[in-house]
């Protein structure tokens, strides 16, 4: 028998995949880009992380012919017919679309470089060589490797991506960045939605400091605890993040933080934030629409009293702290800095605040009661917040039969007054609507009232 070995690793060979690497010349590179042949895929790619040094560095590689590294690209067209031959849904649709709008291939790797390329081209870097008259002879002459991948799954570029990675200085968020999961897609979308915001808080957004904000947010919400670098990746992994109740959290953090034109915000401050309005959704607890203003007012001061006081100790663990010590590392101490601060915030609020009513949609039975006490009518138009729906047509209500309403394509039950204020899901605060309206008429709050 032949001698176990220690260690060893069993490849499936039908994981393999086919590349081929040919130097291209720079000018058909920067073509490629500027004519949208290469997408940029930000889930394989960190963000523009060079700085104007290490752009003039790279230029100066090129012209000295000293750029060992691959940019890396995967076949579009090709990865599209796999994905089709084997009846891949997800692949068929994300190639599908990229083909559709002319791309042939996804970049994997070399964002920096070939933006640099572009910016050179375009005289965007101000930097001046003693050669710069000849450089167009720069562009159509000199040649960079390129590493094409005949066909891959989305799963095997990220693999990549990820391997051709390991030993470079990526931190922990950007390699969590390039990971197969939902929870990765789902801080993209996030930090896409909320960048105006993130823009605002310290931290490093070109390292994707953001981001991570943002899984220690996602982390507190689905745990109730703080977290980690392990167990956010754990979280990535496992992909047991509670990103449902994550999204309602984050669309009022949005709202109260957009009342503000604050340029720089802590990061403590946003966290301590976050786990309040956190405790508000979990309570059913809902700030008025026009207080947004004010409860960020009342939170920042009383923030800032507690950073002040320098007097007040809090006892952790058999420790004495300040409030600073207790915000210092962010995600710890959670439970205590957040009993104190619901202590102090939810008497100053208490007036710009509701609860919201737990039953939030009308049933088929109140939609019949609510049809037979209006006597058949059915809200096609009105007024709301000062404006018509239907400006040309001012009738505001039609006759239906019972028959016609329970049509739930076409018709629903309406909160007269929006449940979003306070309103209760009650008979009396009903009314049969078009859908067309309904959806329309949102939070806003009516005229005929």
């Amino acid at each position: 028998m032949g001698k176990k070995v220690k260690n060893s690793v069993t490849i499936n060979l039908a994981d393999e995949v086919r590349s081929s690497t040919n130097l291209v010349y720079v000018d058909r590179i920067i073509e490629d880009i500027v004519n949208d042949k290469i997408y940029i895929d930000p889930n394989f790619q960190r963000r523009d992380a060079w700085t104007m040094e290490d752009r003039k560095e790279f230029i100066d590689s090129v012209y000295k012919n000293m750029v060992s590294n691959s940019i890396i690209l995967v076949n579009v067209i090709a990865s599209h017919q796999r994905a089709k031959f084997h009846n891949r849904h997800k692949e068929i649709e994300y190639f599908g679309n990229l083909v559709d709008k002319g791309y042939e291939y996804v970049s994997i790797d070399g964002n920096n470089r070939s933006q640099t390329l572009v910016k050179y081209h375009k005289d965007e870097l101000n930097i001046v060589y003693s050669h710069d008259k000849d450089r167009e002879i720069f562009l159509r002459r000199k040649q960079l490797p390129v590493t094409v991948y005949d066909s891959m799954t989305l799963e095997q570029m990220h693999e990549l991506g990820i391997k051709i990675n390991k030993g470079k200085p990526w931190n922990r968020q950007e390699q969590r960045n390039c990971l197969y999961s939902t929870i990765s897609f789902a801080i993209r979308e996030i930090s896409k939605k909320y960048s105006d915001i993130t823009d605002r808080i310290s931290v490093k957004k070109n390292r994707m400091g953001d981001d991570e904000l943002l899984v220690m947010f996602l982390y507190y919400e689905t745990y109730k605890r703080g977290g980690v670098q392990d167990s956010w990746d754990v979280m990535y992994e496992r992909e047991s993040g509670d990103v449902n109740t994550f999204t309602k959290v984050m669309t009022e953090f949005g709202k109260v933080l957009r009342t503000t034109n604050k340029k720089s915000i802590d990061k403590s401050f946003v966290y301590n934030l976050y786990m309040v309005l956190s405790y508000l959704q979990k309570k059913n607890i809902s700030i008025k629409n026009d207080s947004y203003s004010e409860f960020l007012k009342i939170f920042h001061k009383q923030e800032v009293l507690r950073k002040a006081d320098k007097r007040a100790l809090y006892e952790v663990n058999g420790e004495q702290k300040t409030w600073g010590d207790l915000c210092r590392l962010i995600a710890s101490n959670t439970e205590y800095r957040l009993e104190k601060i619901l202590n102090d915030l939810l008497p100053k609020v208490s007036n710009i605040t509701v609860e919201k009513d737990s039953k939030r949609t009308f049933n088929l039975s109140d939609k019949i009661e609510i049809w037979s006490k209006s006597e058949g009518n059915v809200r096609i138009n009105g007024v709301v917040d000062g404006k018509w729906f239907n400006p040309n047509d001012e009738t505001t209500h039609v006759k239906l039969s019972l028959l016609e309403v329970l049509d739930s394509k076409k018709y629903v039950v309406d909160h007269i007054k929006p449940h979003k204020g306070g309103s209760k899901t009650v008979i009396e605060n009903g009314e049969i609507t078009t859908k067309e309206y309904n959806l329309w008429k949102s939070d806003g709050e009516p005229n005929y009232v």
